[in-house]
């Protein structure tokens, strides 16, 4: 199945965070270490170049040689997505073409971050988008970055295009989060994807399609559980999955930036051995300080991270 024909799939789709050297050049041995602990994990997409992924820190340069690099080693065992977000339109549709040409199946966009936009203007920037792709996109909200929502009525609209291939929503408005889902849920022409994962569970039971967890890079087995149980209707399993996953997520999030965070998960990562712990500017590495309160955070709540990987 061709990129311009594929459906998206849904399921665990991680946004795989990008390994670095601490010269901040792409670190492809560990690229490799971790597409194999994500395959292991059993994860249905890798989502590269989103939030987790730093996108907006690396060169062109970089995120092409991170989208073919993945495409290789993963090697047709599972669908790639390849984000094109950025504040030009131009360049957006460019990386578009590439990323589909060097075999992403899907791509994925959120807002452009400088200017504020009002219902109208952003319909027409993602249509825009989903004119020039020439495959599958799907929307991405996350206000957390763009400081602006989508609204559910441009959604709908978006929708009826035919390249529109569904919406990741991170929003952490929980009334949005059911109007949404009771509006758009099980549709299986424009599926939505759940990116806050703390609704995962209740999203998937709600009719989503899928979720995206950050926390998947580091316990992906653990998020295939919750999928599982929550697409049984196993309510119970699910629940425990939901709160493991929960405990995890606060362990590097917590209180810290959206930033802050991908520097702390990056660091557990380093103490598993899948990548270094390394991020771009103006990102920050977790000094000795904050390292070692992670750890002893993991510690308290009785988590290692052979059982978090595993």
């Amino acid at each position: 199945m061709s990129a311009k024909t594929a459906k998206p799939r849904g399921g665990v789709i991680v946004p795989m965070i990008t390994p670095l050297t601490d010269a901040g050049k792409l670190d492809e041995k560990s690229l490799s270490r971790v597409v194999d602990h994500l395959l292991a994990g059993g994860v249905d997409v890798i989502f590269v170049l989103g939030t987790t992924g730093e996108a907006a820190s690396l060169s062109a340069d970089m995120r092409s040689r991170l989208v073919a690099g993945t495409v290789e080693h993963v090697g047709g065992r599972i669908p790639v997505y390849a984000g094109i977000s950025g504040n030009c339109l131009a360049e957006s549709l460019a990386a578009a073409k590439e990323y589909l040409a060097r075999g992403a199946e899907a791509l994925v966009a959120h807002l452009p971050t400088y200017f504020p936009l009002n219902d109208e203007e952003q319909y027409r920037y993602f249509k825009a988008l989903l004119d020039g792709a020439s495959g599958p996109l799907i929307l991405y909200n996350i206000p957390q970055t763009t400081n602006m929502t989508i609204p559910l009525d441009v959604v709908e609209r978006l929708s009826e295009h035919p390249n529109a291939a569904g919406l990741k929503d991170s929003s952490p408005d929980v009334a949005r989060t059911a109007e949404l889902l009771m509006r758009m849920g099980k549709r299986e022409k424009f599926p939505i994807f759940m990116g806050h994962t703390a609704f995962a569970a209740q999203g998937l039971a709600q009719g989503a399609a899928g979720y995206v967890p950050s926390t998947g890079n580091l316990a992906p087995t653990l998020c295939r559980h919750l999928y599982e149980a929550a697409r049984a209707g196993e309510v119970d399993r699910a629940a425990k999955h939901q709160a493991a996953l929960n405990t995890v997520g606060r362990l590097y999030q917590g209180n810290r930036s959206v930033g802050q965070s991908i520097a702390a998960l990056k660091a557990l990562m380093s103490e598993a051995k899948l990548c270094g712990p390394a991020v771009l500017p103006p990102l920050r590495t977790l000094d000795p300080a904050q390292r070692k309160q992670l750890l002893e955070g993991l510690k308290a709540e009785n988590l290692t991270l052979t059982a978090l990987a595993r």
